[in-house]
């Protein structure tokens, strides 16, 4: 009779611990991981790839640029509590080494330089020398740091963050594959409509009021590009170069010039009276309105709507 309570108490005790063990397992599958990234790009991706196994904010507010961002220590409190850092490159976010050597307490922190292994455009020695001597520091960027408007640094990208995720939250690894692989379809897709749909056009020539953001996708798209704004846009524009573009506007018929999302258009207005030239948006999408973020706006359909303003902006054929 002993002998038959023993048992029963063992299986009882049993229960018991497989009943926690299975609280604590169920406990695990419902935790997302908690993810920051530094701007929309990142996000955006990150947004598609982690679904609904994480939690994801953007650490720049809508409409706070990237080139004039202050890092505050709210901002590496709330990285430091994060499963997951992401961010472009130091080319881009040189602030990125002062969250990561602050948040090295928190040895669960795992921050992913999402441009790892991508293919960099190096800036030309007059516009380093330009930054170095305004920035009074020595290790200032050589490369343009806007990699994500190469469709194949945009794979990369989403390959890295599915790493990221799959490294903290191995047991979803098929899930975050199967978003991976549907984003990079997409990519592929956008990036095919891009060289289809930029062929036969009249003019290759982009001539933007704004900053150099679009090197990537000229060089990706064979278009000839000039900017009035060095890549870093926190300089004045560049008089020579303001000449260029009304210059080639007049002598070459040039039917539009662009102007930047989310920037002073001004300079824009000004060329377009003085040469008569229409006006046309350009989105670099490393920023988004809030309005837009809230009603749903994607890396996708931003580029989608370049390459419409693109197309009419370069006179090219209907599709």
């Amino acid at each position: 009779m002993r002998s038959k309570k023993i048992c029963l108490l063992l299986l009882i005790v049993l229960a018991c611990l497989l009943s926690c063990q299975q609280a604590k397992e169920s406990g695990q599958e419902i935790r997302k991981l908690n993810v920051i990234a530094t701007i929309f790009p990142v996000y955006d991706f990150a947004r598609i790839i982690g679904g609904d196994k994480i939690n994801i904010k953007m650490l720049l507010p809508p409409g706070i640029d990237v080139h004039h961002y202050e890092l505050r220590p709210e901002d590496i409190a709330k990285v430091n509590k994060a499963d997951i850092f992401l961010f472009v490159n130091f080319e881009l976010e040189q602030w990125a080494y002062k969250i990561i050597k602050a948040a090295d307490k928190n040895t669960n922190m795992l921050a992913i330089e999402t441009g790892s292994g991508t293919v960099l455009i190096p800036l030309g020695k007059e516009e380093a020398d330009m930054k170095k001597h305004e920035s009074h520091q020595d290790n200032i960027s050589q490369f343009d740091p806007h990699i994500w408007l190469d469709m194949d640094n945009a794979q990369k990208m989403t390959d890295n963050i599915t790493d990221a995720f799959i490294k903290k939250d191995s047991r979803n690894s098929d899930y975050y594959r199967k978003n991976a692989a549907d984003l990079k379809r997409k990519l592929v897709a956008l990036d095919q409509r891009y060289r289809t749909e930029l062929t036969g056009c009249k003019t290759k020539i982009i001539l933007h009021a704004g900053h150099s953001a679009f090197a990537y996708l000229a060089r990706r798209y064979h278009l000839q590009y000039i900017a009035v704004y060095n890549v870093f846009a926190d300089a004045e524009p560049l008089p020579q170069l303001v000449f260029n573009v009304i210059e080639q506007i007049k002598n070459e018929n040039v039917p539009y010039v662009y102007y930047e999302d989310m920037a002073n258009s001004r300079l824009a207005e000004t060329i377009a009276r003085e040469t008569g030239a229409g006006l046309l948006k350009l989105n670099n999408g490393h920023d988004i309105r809030k309005q837009d973020l809230d009603k749903g706006e994607s890396f996708i359909s931003i580029m989608e709507n370049n390459l419409i303003n693109l197309k009419k902006g370069m006179k090219c054929p209907q599709k």
